[in-house]
C-alpha cells in the first residue's frame, strides 16, 4: 500500500479534469499520439522557460505548469480493423518515499525531464525495476475475480475486458544524478532506488532523492467489445501493453513544491490537507484552460475511426522484425488558435453592460465562430471593436455602451470555447474508487469566445473604413459576406435579373414577408427568415467581390457567397402595398467617437471608450408587464434565467430597435415556436423548451429593461428573459415540450447554380 503525500487529482473527490490529444510528435521520444495533462504551453520541443509561462494548467493546482503524458490507447474493430481512441483520464500522485536511511526529499529541479518505461519493449523481465514500474490494473473485479491470478495487477494487457475500465500505471524513477536535467535516452540521469522501484535509498551514482511521481491513466475499455489479442492497441502500435510509458517535463513553481514536500507529510492523499497547495487550487482556471501553442495537423481518430495509426506505428507484438512504413503523409504543426486578422489584438475578458449590450453596432451568430471570424465581420462592418460571447455570438461597435468597461475581469470568467475551432480534449469525472469511474469525451475548441455575460474583447488599430454611401431600407442592416451551398442558405423565395441592387433584392424580400435577403453572383436574390442547410457561415469579405448587376459601385456576393441583409423589424403577412424606404443610418451605433475613428493605435481606441445611455424621462410611468395585452392563446411565464452555457431558447432569434412583446410573440408564433422570450430590451428568442440549464424562475425585478419599441412594457434584462408561452398545447416550457412546427421548405425559384 503506497503512502501518498498528495494527489493532484484526488480520487476521493469528484473533480473535472482535462487533457489534450497531441498527434504523432513528441518532445522526448518517438512520434505517436499522446494524451497530455498540464501546462497550456505544451510544445513539440520542450522549452522549460516557456512552459512555466503557461497561462494555465489543466491541473487544479495552477502553479504546477508541468506536462504529464502517455500514449493514447485505441480500440481495434475486429470486423474492419479500424481504430477508435478510447476515452481516458489521469490521476497524478506525489509520494514521500525516503527509504531506510530517511533521505531528504527534494523537489524536481527546474528544467528536469524524464521518461519511465520503454516504447519499444514487447516482453517482460520481472527482476528489472524499470519494467516493474509499468503495470495494468483491471477495475471492477468481483469477489471471486479478486483472488483469480488472471485479474491480478500485471505488466501487460489483460486477456479479458474490465467492468470499470483498465488503469495503466507508471512509477517514475526518484533518484537524480544531481547534474544533468536530461540525457540522450532521457533516462540515464535518473535511477530507481536500490531496494525497489517504488521505495528505498538512492544509489551513490544518483544521490539526490526526489519526490516520487506516480500516475494512472484510466482507460474506458469497458465501453468497447473485447475480442482477443489486438483489441487494445497503444498509439505506438503495441498490441501487448509492454510498451506503455510515461513522460514528464517539469513546470513547477519549485519553491512551492519544496514547501509542500517539507510541510505536508500528513496530507494522506488529499491535496486539500496541504495548505500551500490548497491555497493554489483554482478549479475554474483548470476547467477553462486551453492549449496555447500548436498541434500536429493530422487525423487522430476523434471524429471518426481511422484505418492506420498516425505516424509510423504499424501493429507489432514483438514477433519478428518491426514492420516498415512507406508512403507516410507529410504532417506539420499548425496553430491551435485561429490567428487574428492583421492589426487586431485581444484586450481580454470583459463584463457585459449593466443596462444593455456593451457592443450594439452590429451582431451575428455562427456555428463556425472564432475570434478571427468575429474580428473580420466587425471590420467589414466598419467597427474597431469586436466581442465574442457564448461561443458563437459576435458583437461590434466603436465604443463600449450601457455602462460597460474595458477593465478586464479574471480570464477564467470567459470559459466558453469558440464554436468554430475544434480541437480534442477530454473531460473526466471520477467518483470514489469503489464506484464506477466515467470518462466522457467531446470536441471543444482551444480558443476562447467569451462566456455567460462575458465578452472576449478584440480591438483593431486599423482605421475603420468610411460609412458606405449605399442606402439600405429603414430597419435593414448588413450581415456581411456569408456562405451558400447547393441546398441554399435562404430558401423562401428567389429571383434573378440583370438590374439587381441592394434595394431591389431587399424590397422584393420584404414585400414577400421575409426578414432576410441575400445577393449572390451579382444578380441572384434569395429570401428567407433564417440561414438553413448548414450555410450562412461568415466568410472573408473578399469572397463577395462580384459587382451588382444593377450597380457596379457595390458588390453582390460571389461564387457560393451571399452579400446578406437582415431586417430588425418583425415582418407580418406579405402585403401587396408598396414598400417605403428611408435612408438608413451609416452605423447601427447611435454615436461614434471621432477620436476612435481617427486613431491608429490600440491604446487610443481603448482609452477613448465612453458610454452613450439616454436618461429616462422623469415624467414617464415605470414600464410594466402587468397589463400588457398578449395575443390570443398566449400567457406570461414571468422572468426566466438565460445566463447559462448557451441560449435557453435557441431555435430562432432576432433583434430590433423597435422590439415589443407582441412583435416577438408574433415572430415566434409565425414559425410554430410555443415559447417566446424578450431580453436586453431588443432581443427576441424562440424555442420549444428551456434548454442548456436555463429557464429557472427569477425575481420580476431582474427583468427590468424597457422594450426598445415600447417604453411602457418590459423586455427582460441582462441574462434574463421576459418569457411567454402559447396555451394552445404546442409546448410546455419544460424539457419534454412539443416540437415546434417547422417552416415549409420552399425550393428557390428563378435561375441558380445547382
Amino acid at each position: 500500500m503506497r503512502t501518498c503525500l498528495w494527489s493532484l487529482i484526488p480520487l476521493a473527490t469528484a473533480v473535472n479534469a482535462e487533457h489534450w490529444i497531441f498527434g504523432s510528435s513528441r518532445p522526448i521520444i518517438g512520434p505517436h499520439v499522446h494524451s497530455i495533462v498540464g501546462g497550456s504551453r505544451f510544445k513539440s520541443v520542450y522549452d522549460p522557460d516557456d512552459l512555466v509561462q503557461s497561462n494555465c494548467s489543466t491541473i487544479p493546482v495552477q502553479p504546477d505548469k508541468s506536462n504529464y503524458w502517455a500514449p493514447q490507447m485505441y480500440h481495434q474493430d475486429q470486423e474492419n480493423g479500424l481504430f477508435t481512441p478510447i476515452p481516458t483520464y489521469f490521476n497524478i500522485y506525489y509520494l514521500m518515499r525516503p527509504g531506510p536511511k530517511n533521505e531528504s526529499i527534494k523537489a524536481f529541479p527546474p528544467g528536469l525531464r524524464m521518461v519511465a518505461g520503454d516504447t519499444n519493449r514487447r516482453s517482460y523481465n520481472s527482476s528489472d525495476f524499470t519494467q516493474q514500474a509499468v503495470s495494468f490494473v483491471c477495475l471492477g473485479a468481483d469477489a471471486a475475480q479478486a483472488t483469480d491470478p488472471d485479474w491480478a495487477e500485471r505488466p501487460n494487457f489483460f486477456d479479458h475486458n474490465c467492468p470499470y475500465g483498465m488503469r495503466a500505471q507508471v512509477f517514475f524513477p526518484s533518484c537524480w544524478d544531481g547534474a544533468n536535467l536530461d540525457s540522450p535516452d532521457h533516462k540515464a540521469h535518473m535511477a530507481y532506488p536500490l531496494q525497489a522501484y517504488n521505495t528505498g535509498d538512492c544509489p551513490d551514482t544518483h544521490p539526490v532523492h526526489l519526490v516520487s511521481l506516480f500516475y494512472e491513466m484510466v482507460v474506458s475499455v469497458d465501453q468497447f467489445d473485447y475480442w482477443g489479442n489486438g483489441t487494445w492497441v497503444l498509439a505506438n502500435g503495441d498490441t501487448t501493453g509492454y510498451g506503455h510509458h510515461g513522460d514528464f517535463t517539469n513546470g513547477w513553481d519549485v519553491d512551492l513544491l519544496q514547501e509542500a514536500i517539507d510541510t505536508c507529510t500528513q496530507a494522506q492523499g488529499d491535496v486539500l490537507d496541504c495548505p500551500p497547495l490548497a491555497a493554489a487550487i483554482d478549479q475554474a482556471s483548470a476547467d477553462a484552460c486551453v492549449l496555447e501553442t500548436e498541434v500536429v495537423d493530422e487525423d487522430t481518430g476523434f471524429s471518426a475511426p481511422i484505418a492506420v495509426l498516425p505516424g509510423c506505428n504499424p501493429l507489432w507484438n514483438g514477433t519478428g522484425a518491426r514492420p516498415p512504413c512507406s508512403g507516410l503523409p507529410v504532417v506539420e504543426l499548425v496553430p491551435v488558435q485561429t490567428p487574428l486578422p492583421t492589426n487586431w489584438s485581444e484586450v481580454g475578458c470583459i463584463a457585459e453592460g449593466a443596462s444593455g449590450r456593451a457592443l450594439t453596432g452590429a451582431s451575428t451568430t455562427s456555428a463556425n465562430m472564432t475570434r478571427a471570424a468575429c474580428a473580420a465581420f466587425c471590420e467589414e462592418q466598419g467597427f474597431a471593436l469586436a466581442g465574442v460571447e457564448y461561443s458563437d455570438e459576435c458583437y461590434c461597435d466603436n465604443e463600449l455602451r450601457n455602462d460597460a468597461s474595458n477593465v478586464t475581469v479574471l480570464w477564467n470568467e470567459c470559459p466558453n470555447r469558440c464554436a468554430g475551432n475544434s480541437a480534442y480534449f477530454v473531460s473526466a469525472f471520477s467518483t470514489k474508487l469503489r464506484e464506477r469511474m466515467y470518462a466522457d469525451d467531446e470536441f471543444a475548441a482551444n480558443e476562447i469566445c467569451g462566456g455567460p455575460m462575458r465578452l472576449t474583447l478584440l480591438v483593431t488599430s486599423n482605421i475603420p473604413p468610411p460609412p458606405s454611401d449605399t442606402v439600405l431600407p429603414a430597419g435593414w442592416s448588413s450581415l456581411g459576406c456569408v456562405s451558400d451551398n447547393a441546398a441554399r442558405a435562404l430558401t423562401g423565395f428567389s429571383v434573378t435579373n440583370d438590374e439587381m441592387t441592394y434595394d431591389s433584392c431587399i424590397s422584393g424580400c420584404a414585400a414577400q414577408g421575409y426578414s432576410m435577403a441575400g445577393i449572390e453572383y451579382g444578380s441572384e436574390c434569395y429570401c428567407g427568415n433564417s440561414f438553413e442547410n448548414g450555410a450562412g457561415v461568415a466568410l472573408d469579405p473578399s469572397s463577395c467581390s462580384m459587382d451588382c448587376a444593377g450597380d457596379s459601385t457595390t458588390t453582390c456576393g460571389g461564387s457560393w457567397a451571399l452579400t446578406a441583409f437582415q431586417s430588425n423589424v418583425t415582418l407580418g403577412i406579405p402585403s401587396s402595398a408598396s414598400s417605403s424606404f428611408a435612408a438608413a443610418s451609416a452605423s447601427a451605433s447611435a454615436s461614434l467617437i471621432a477620436s476612435i475613428i481617427a486613431s491608429a493605435s490600440v491604446s487610443a481606441i481603448i482609452t477613448s471608450i465612453s458610454t452613450a445611455a439616454a436618461a429616462p424621462s422623469a415624467s414617464a410611468a415605470p414600464p410594466s408587464n402587468t397589463n400588457v395585452p398578449l395575443p390570443d392563446g398566449w400567457s406570461a411565464l414571468g422572468c426566466r434565467q438565460d445566463d447559462v452555457s448557451g441560449r435557453t431558447l435557441n431555435v430562432d432569434a432576432f433583434t430590433s430597435d423597435n422590439m415589443t412583446v407582441a412583435g416577438c410573440i408574433a415572430h415566434c408564433a409565425s414559425f410554430g415556436h410555443p415559447i417566446a422570450g424578450v431580453e436586453y430590451a431588443r432581443e427576441c428568442y424562440c424555442g420549444s423548451a428551456f434548454v442548456n440549464g436555463g429557464g429557472a424562475v427569477l425575481s420580476d425585478a431582474v427583468c427590468d429593461m424597457a422594450c426598445s419599441g415600447d417604453a411602457t412594457t418590459l423586455c427582460g434584462g441582462p441574462g434574463a428573459l421576459s418569457a411567454f408561452q402559447t396555451t394552445n398545447g404546442s409546448g410546455s416550457g419544460s424539457g419534454n415540450a412539443g416540437v415546434a412546427t417547422r417552416r415549409r421548405a420552399y425550393r428557390p425559384r428563378g435561375v441558380y447554380r445547382a
